[in-house]
């Protein structure tokens, strides 16, 4: 082997080295963030300390820390991260029977009033995913931390946009098409995140939840051109 083939494999060997470094790390830090997440979720945000990350990502100290030097650093990367993982998820992509069950009765685009129903539903189900429990306890932390809440703010800017979208396509052209459309999403989505932050504390059944004939008959008075039972 001459200097030149020497070199050139220096090189590879250097380039793959570096690559297999930036993979391990990016992977460090999304086991720490997945955890973080999860921590957020199970425990509520005073419950989450760095510590506990820590034992639940299954790394060191030292790896935490240099990633995620402050719980607030660690904290606003999860946004970020919880972000990603609500905007990849579909409004379908449930686990639970319920929501399973939903996605496989989906009515044809014309028959209105069904197809209006369901995808009353399909919303109010999506949005009770866990992920949005998760985002409720980063709110509520953002209250006090500026830099926080500017990172919340963007993340939930950017769900609510990749949920409108995908609200179009539940509800179907003709409903989506119609005059006054985005106003009753607007009312129903807003309707739905404050009545689901009851759940953290009520318990209930969302299958259950009386608001959901109101939704439904909301969002069928767009069909109909009857105002809804408020303008009248």
């Amino acid at each position: 082997m001459d200097q030149s083939d020497r070199t050139s494999h220096a090189d590879r060997s250097v380039r793959a080295n570096g690559r297999f470094q930036a993979d391990r790390t990016a992977r460090s830090k999304e086991l720490i963030l997945d955890a973080t997440i999860d921590c957020l979720l199970a425990e509520g945000y005073a419950a989450t300390t760095t510590m506990k990350v820590q034992a639940k990502a299954g790394v060191t100290r030292g790896r935490l820390l240099h990633h995620f030097p402050s719980k607030q650093e660690l904290l606003t990367a999860a946004v970020t991260r919880l972000g990603e993982q609500r905007l990849n998820r579909n409004l379908e992509d449930r686990t639970d029977d319920f929501s399973r069950s939903l996605a496989r009765k989906r009515p044809p685009a014309d028959e209105l009033d069904t197809r209006s129903d369901w995808a009353v539903m399909i919303l109010w189900a999506g949005l009770m995913h866990s992920s949005f429990f998760t985002a409720l306890e980063l709110w509520i932390a953002s209250r006090t931390d500026d830099a926080l809440a500017d990172k919340v703010r963007t993340h939930e800017r950017n769900v609510f946009e990749r949920v409108r979208e995908n609200a179009r396509e539940l509800f179907g052209p003709v409903i989506a098409t119609q005059a006054g459309y985005d106003h009753m999403f607007s009312v129903l989505f807003s309707s739905m995140r404050g009545m689901a932050v009851t759940y953290t504390f009520s318990h209930l059944d969302p299958q259950t939840e009386p608001m959901i004939a109101t939704w439904q008959q909301i969002a069928r008075s767009l069909l109909s051109g009857a105002p809804s039972e408020d303008d009248r």
